[in-house]
């Protein structure tokens, strides 16, 4: 199974940027709980970022480190604020389908 994180907060160095207001009480647990069925998924990119295989980031999003130069999967900041999983799901699977899979 494919291991995504959902790149939703991030470490600028000085303090967090994030998709939320307050990014640390944003809750994500229904986006986890929708992408699960398809995939391993992360929302806490600052913890995972050395277990995962695939970044989805909002765009636009706060510029930030991609340390281990991970795939990316940029998906439209405003599908996350709407909650459109499904659309948010088949921009993903737009990507996998559209891009040679590392093995």
């Amino acid at each position: 199974m494919k291991k995504i994180c959902f790149v939703l907060t991030v470490s600028t160095g000085i303090n967090y940027g994030s998709l939320s207001s307050v990014p640390f009480v944003k809750n994500y647990d229904d986006l986890k709980e929708y992408f699960s069925k398809y995939y391993n998924v992360s929302v806490n990119y600052i913890r995972d970022k050395d277990s995962v295989d695939y970044l989805v980031v909002p765009k636009p999003f706060t510029p930030f480190d991609n340390e281990n130069n991970l795939p990316i999967i940029e998906v439209p900041a405003i599908l996350f604020m709407e909650k459109d999983f499904e659309k948010i799901k088949t921009c993903i699977d737009n990507y996998f389908s559209n891009t040679p899979q590392k093995k």
